[in-house]
């Protein structure tokens, strides 16, 4: 009797301390949820209003707390929502002092705004939507522009605040910036630099070897698998191309996220095939394979195309590997790359590997016959990239390297060669080369 009653008694008081303590639970959980609500509406893309502090609306508050202590209210940098920091996030004059973007900031409207920078060639970095160090470094720099055009509505702090979105998201070319989507294609003659995105540019007369616009063309950079221009040139100086051939082991040994043909150890083929497979698929195993089967090792064929960059007096470039993986100590300029490529186009076997569009590779005892296609969009009539008259020669990427291509352009006796190096994007490249060629022809003729 007496166990049964002391079971009553701590149910009931069970009950009372549950009922006392769900009643600020409920209170905490009905304030947050209206601060999600508010946050949410000035931007914060924290997720669902639910009511639960989690880390996104910790990180949103700590932002926000950033903001404010820095415009001098008194308030803790906790993330947490503190009766002070609630008041003051609650209040509609705040509402613009917490919209702006600063370092840690994320969302859309960051990725917007990053995507903005990179069209006006302020941000060399991927819209990821996460405002970084690149980000904060890349307002900098347009605050300091912007403050010699509107002094009054700028703070050069990296942080962008609402006027400044909104100036950046507007027409800057009313205030005289010049920027690659502010170009007017329909006068090429006037082309300047400053309206390509690439962050190196060399265009010559082909015939005359005559530079007719350049952009940092001196400055070494990483060209990726650009670099097969001169494994290619070097190869052809070495190799009979109709030799019949086995590839090596060390075709097998290349990064692991290389672009592969792809060919395997003991595979036979000629040296022709494997030099139209390294260079339509841009194959680092075949690269690697050239090399040995040319040099006896990658280190040694590594030494040739630098002796080949001296004899076509390449001045700024220094080769490690043949298939331009980003590897210390490998670089050349887009200048460099045109001298290649202009000195290439004169070999009869260059110029036919480096302007094939579709190679079929015959069967081998490993594989069955393989067609290899070059379908770039400036080779595509259906394409708001194509470019009639246009030819090879060579692509590259990597993350570092940025797209890199080097290109040729025929067109009423006139022949040019164009390199691009550093672009964000494919398309920024071939929007390059576009206005490159059609300046290079108003300029010719």
């Amino acid at each position: 009797m007496m166990v049964s009653n002391i079971r009553r008694w701590l149910c009931v008081l069970l009950i009372i301390c549950l009922s006392f303590c769900s009643l600020p639970v409920c209170a905490e959980t009905t304030d947050v949820k209206k601060l999600q609500e508010r946050m949410l509406s000035l931007g914060y893309e924290i997720g669902k209003a639910d009511g639960i502090p989690g880390a996104k609306t910790s990180s949103a508050i700590l932002l926000a707390q950033t903001l404010l202590a820095d415009n001098e209210y008194d308030v803790p940098l906790t993330g947490s929502p503190d009766s002070k920091t609630v008041e003051l996030m609650m209040q509609e004059e705040n509402s613009k002092l917490l919209q702006t973007l600063l370092k840690g900031s994320w969302g859309s409207r960051v990725k917007e705004a990053q995507r903005k920078l990179i069209e006006l060639n302020f941000l060399q970095d991927s819209a990821d939507g996460k405002y970084g160090a690149n980000t904060e470094t890349a307002v900098l720099a347009f605050e300091e522009w912007l403050a010699g055009q509107v002094p009054d509505q700028v703070h050069t702090d990296g942080r962008l605040s609402v006027t400044e979105y909104a100036l950046l998201m507007s027409d800057l070319s009313v205030y005289g910036f010049e920027a690659p989507i502010y170009f007017d294609d329909t006068y090429p003659e006037e082309l300047k630099d400053s309206f390509l995105y690439a962050e190196n540019v060399c265009l010559i007369n082909a015939v005359t070897g005559k530079v007719l616009l350049e952009k940092a063309a001196d400055e070494p950079a990483e060209p990726a698998s650009t670099t097969k221009i001169i494994t290619l040139l070097t190869a052809l100086s070495l190799c009979d191309p109709d030799e019949t051939i086995v590839i090596p082991d060390e075709a097998a040994d290349v990064p692991k996220d290389s672009t592969l043909v792809p060919v395997s150890p003991g595979e036979t083929m000629t040296m022709r095939d494997l030099l139209y497979a390294m260079m339509i698929r841009s194959g680092n195993d075949a690269a690697n394979a050239v090399a040995v089967l040319c040099a006896g090792s990658t280190e040694a064929f590594a030494e040739k195309m630098n002796r080949t960059a001296a004899d076509l007096e390449m001045e700024n470039s220094h080769f490690v590997n043949a298939h331009g993986y980003t590897t210390e100590g490998h670089y050349t300029t887009a200048r460099d790359l045109v001298t290649a490529a202009r000195y290439g186009l004169t070999l009869t076997l260059f110029r036919e590997i480096v302007t094939c569009l579709k190679y079929i590779l015959p069967a081998t005892e490993k594989r069955d016959e393989l067609v290899l296609n070059l379908k770039w969009e400036i080779f595509d009539p259906e394409s708001a990239y194509y470019i009639p008259h246009a030819a090879g020669v060579k692509s590259g990427y990597t993350s570092s390297a940025g797209f890199c291509y080097v290109g040729a352009y025929q067109e009423n006796g006139i022949t040019l060669i164009a390199a691009v190096m550093g672009c964000r994007t494919r398309n920024m490249a071939w929007t390059d080369l576009k206005r490159l060629f059609a300046y290079g022809m108003a300029v010719s003729e």
